[in-house]
């Protein structure tokens, strides 16, 4: 009997640290679930501030030895452990909803910004995700709020789920990013610069050239009649059309 295998295994760990990772249980509920499947004895899961992946890395050895080497060696071959969509509406949905806090949506979003941890290779598959985790909450235009917070949430929750559009609309967030789209834009639509000139403002803003912002073809309609440019800029910053 004194070699029976403990209830939870490191099979535990790996599943909840990559819904972690991904985004669909946050901080608290993370530390949630240890609390309620593992007889842990009292402080010891206490918010002390501590990164969740340390905290269940730490729990896992606590456990047995071995767990520390089988979880990272799964989550280094892993391909289901990177932040999604859904796992941003999951975490904006619990702060809007008084369950998780800024410091831990930061935490949760920036956890792989390690410098040098970037070898060429895009780490997201969405580009809406990969805009809202590496730049716009650590570096946001302007302090972020609530209502931010709640639009950011409308425009990944779009059905449509267009990244590109997607992408201009988180940028489009903040006011002073609309008075500049009005700014640069409208030169371009009056026909006082080059395509190739708004490319310097496009590729700054969004990461995209003019064959790539997916509203070249409604610029193009509404070219010399700059009155129309506030209803484009109000259907991008909502994220679709």
């Amino acid at each position: 009997m004194k070699n029976k295998m403990p209830p939870v295994t490191s099979v535990y760990f790996i599943s909840l640290l990559k819904a972690y990772l991904r985004g669909t249980k946050t901080k608290q509920e993370v530390i949630q679930d240890l609390s309620g499947d593992i007889n842990l004895q009292p402080g010891d899961l206490e918010d002390t501030g501590e990164d969740v992946t340390r905290l269940l890395l730490r729990t896992a050895t606590a456990m047995h030895e071995d767990y520390y080497q089988e979880i990272v060696g799964a989550l280094s071959q892993a391909t289901d452990s990177t932040p999604t969509r859904e796992g941003v509406i999951h975490q904006l949905e619990a702060l809007l909803a008084g369950r998780s806090s800024q410091k831990d949506l930061l935490q949760w979003a920036t956890w792989h910004n390690d410098p040098g941890e970037d070898n060429g290779v895009s780490y997201f598959e969405d580009l809406a995700v990969d805009y809202f985790c590496t730049q716009l909450l650590p570096n946001p235009a302007e302090p972020l709020t609530t209502d931010h917070y709640q639009q950011a949430l409308k425009i990944f929750k779009n059905p449509l789920r267009n990244q590109l559009k997607d992408k201009v609309a988180l940028v489009l967030l903040f006011e002073k990013e609309k008075q500049r789209f009005l700014f640069y834009v409208g030169d371009y639509i009056q026909g006082h610069t080059a395509p190739e000139q708004l490319d310097v403002y496009l590729l700054n803003k969004f990461g995209m050239d003019h064959y790539s912002f997916p509203y070249m073809t409604a610029l193009s309609n509404i070219m010399y009649d700059p009155a129309k440019l506030p209803a484009l800029l109000k259907v991008a910053a909502g994220g679709h059309e």
